[in-house]
């Protein structure tokens, strides 16, 4: 198991949710430290009939929830 994240933006377009997820060691995250880590990220937004791409800082970020990131041993 790992530490991670999910982010969730506003999109600028229309206020929909956009949801990124990304692994992080950090044991709690500000805005700041997530725009700083993560604002290069492309994201988009999947709601129908918006289709908005572009870089997370340009997004408001709604939401930080941290969980733990499980993955399965390599076979």
């Amino acid at each position: 198991m790992n530490k991670a994240y999910r982010l969730v933006f506003a999109c600028p377009k229309g206020g929909h949710y956009i949801n990124l997820q990304r692994k992080c060691f950090k044991p709690s995250l500000s805005e700041i430290e997530a725009m700083t880590l993560f604002g290069d990220e492309d994201i988009s937004c999947e709601s129908p009939k918006c289709g908005w791409q572009g870089k997370a800082s340009k997004a408001k970020i709604l939401r930080i929830l941290p969980f733990a990131w499980i993955f399965s041993p390599a076979s």
